[in-house]
């Protein structure tokens, strides 16, 4: 049921608290060489560790996204449980590292983790542009430069082969090094 995440009338919508501090944010600050953010993960592109089946029956760990424009991020697998966290981009990705029960308990590219419930969750992949320059959109793996990307830019997932990965941003159709995104594993085909 959707009203997990619905106030009840009259109560007011829970109060998010700062995000927790890690090792390495995304920085708000623009990189004063070339003027664009940068946008760092803290979790950077790894092997995907040993995988089992959760209770939903999919793998654990996966890349998935954010299918609302909010999304609350709790300290706990319940709703009693306090908010940590308000996620406000609605295509985001994260990692799903466990399950219990209807929740989910995501890390994002800040390497901050916490759970959600499943509903907020859609199996359509996304990656995140990272760096501290404009990421390179290529028609091809060799091909041409069709546009730019700045760091922080979300794209849905296509497919990967090799040290690409095929992405749509903003209807357009390109390829980026894997190395430039977050939200695949090292030797990921983006299925």
């Amino acid at each position: 049921m959707l009203a997990v995440f619905a106030p009840a009338y009259g109560e007011d919508v829970p109060e998010p608290q700062p995000k927790p501090a890690t090792l390495m944010m995304a920085a708000a600050e623009s990189a004063p060489e070339t003027g664009t953010p940068t946008v760092l993960a803290a979790v950077q592109a790894h092997e995907r560790p040993e995988t089992r089946i959760g209770a939903s029956g999919l793998p654990v760990p996966r890349f998935v996204s954010l299918k609302s424009g909010e999304v609350y991020l709790r300290e706990g697998p319940s709703p009693e449980h306090r908010v940590e966290w308000v996620y406000v981009r609605r295509g985001l990705p994260v990692e799903v590292i466990a399950e219990y029960d209807v929740w989910r308990r995501i890390r994002d590219a800040d390497g901050v983790v916490g759970w959600v419930h499943k509903q907020m969750l859609d199996g359509r992949r996304s990656v995140l542009m990272t760096g501290t320059q404009n990421v390179e959109l290529r028609e091809g793996p060799e091909g041409a430069v069709i546009a730019y990307a700045e760091p922080g830019v979300i794209a849905k997932l296509k497919a990967c082969g090799g040290s690409w990965c095929e992405v749509e941003a903003q209807s357009i159709d390109a390829y980026v090094p894997r190395d430039r995104i977050w939200g695949v594993y090292e030797n990921d085909t983006g299925e």
